[in-house]
């Protein structure tokens, strides 16, 4: 290697290091790198509101009274009843019962429209008995100017027997009322006339001749009770 070129590689040399920064010179050393910045968080959205609450119902509802039941015999006395004609008419236990005497009632003392009557009986095969609603002569009671429910099984002409309306309306069904107890539940709400026997619709027809009256029940013949009578206003 020749001295010039040894020359060359020192100049070079030295050149290089006059370049480079010391940590033992004076002056502004060179800053440090800034940090990225942080990326900001995205927003949370706001809690939606909660759903306004349905609008209470304002409306008023009237209540409505039931009519109550009346007990017209429960066992007791006859003081709800005139009696018209001349039944043996007598209390034994909870039953009120006729088996011989005059034909004749037992009337209620107030007057009835629309109303719905319920009540148990008893009667021996021979009896004729029956209840007559809307009656328009408490002292003179019959089929011409009731109502009325028939309670004769062994009646003579059969088209208005036992569970129809005598002159008005023969029963759906054929049921005796002999030697058992028997229900009734008999409605009588404007001219719409029904009578149910045992659970079973015997009547269910319309009629305008008789608006309100005493309601009448029957002993003509044969051994006939009565239990559990109550009524209650339409």
């Amino acid at each position: 290697m020749t001295r010039t070129t040894l020359l060359l590689g020192l100049l070079t040399s030295l050149a290089l290091g006059a370049c480079q920064p010391s940590s033992d010179m004076g002056g502004e050393q060179a800053a440090a790198p800034t940090a990225a910045p942080t990326p900001a968080m995205p927003a949370m959205p706001a809690t939606p509101p909660a759903p306004a609450a349905a609008p209470m119902n304002t409306t008023t509802y009237s209540l409505i009274n039931e009519p109550t039941w009346v007990n017209l015999f429960a066992g007791q006395d006859l003081t709800q009843f005139n009696r018209v004609g001349g039944p043996n008419w007598q209390i034994v236990g909870d039953v009120v019962e006729s088996t011989s005497g005059e034909a004749g009632f037992l009337v209620t003392r107030g007057s009835y429209g629309n109303v719905q009557v319920t009540l148990e009986f008893w009667t021996s095969p021979d009896a004729n008995s029956g209840i007559f609603m809307r009656c328009q002569d408490p002292q003179n009671i019959g089929a011409a100017n009731c109502y009325e429910v028939n309670i004769f099984d062994q009646r003579p002409d059969q088209t208005y027997r036992t569970g129809g309306i005598v002159n008005y309306a023969a029963p759906l069904a054929q049921i005796s009322a002999g030697d058992q107890w028997n229900t009734f539940d008999i409605t009588m709400d404007g001219d719409h006339l029904m009578v149910t026997m045992n659970d079973t619709l015997m009547v269910d027809t319309n009629d305008d001749s008789f608006a309100a009256g005493p309601i009448a029940f029957q002993w003509s013949a044969g051994t006939v009770r009565f239990r559990n009578i109550r009524l209650r206003p339409l």
